[in-house]
């Protein structure tokens, strides 16, 4: 008798059921399992934007088509541009002169200053 293979289970001798641990459905499930707890554990879908207590603080951009950009460098791809008298929330982590912002983008520091009323370092 042959021997049948259900997704991931695949009979045995005796009519047992037991997982195939070497079946590309198993690798499937386990990363869609995977996949789910990591949106879980972020907490959704939403843009991750949550910010620690005294890790970041608010900025106003001082310069005008300033770059946000991928990386801590120049050369670092831009994504995004901000005005003058824009309003940014930025972490306290200053990387060859690039600020990072929540979110993991970097801004040229020397073209940020901090809202009054705040302590950014």
């Amino acid at each position: 008798m042959a021997k049948r293979r259900y997704f991931i289970l695949k009979e045995t001798g005796g009519g047992k059921l037991r997982v195939d641990f070497r079946s590309w459905p198993l690798v499937i499930v386990i990363g869609l399992i995977l996949a789910v707890l990591s949106l879980i554990d972020r907490g959704g879908l939403d843009e991750a934007t949550s910010v620690v207590e005294g890790q970041a603080c608010t900025f106003t951009v001082i310069g005008t088509d300033v770059n946000v950009r991928t990386g801590a460098t120049a050369a670092s791809p831009a994504v995004q541009k901000l005005n003058q008298g824009d309003t940014v929330v930025a972490t306290n982590t200053v990387t060859n002169g690039f600020r990072q912002m929540v979110g993991g983008a970097w801004v040229l520091d020397t073209l940020l200053t901090p809202v009054p009323g705040t302590v950014c370092t």
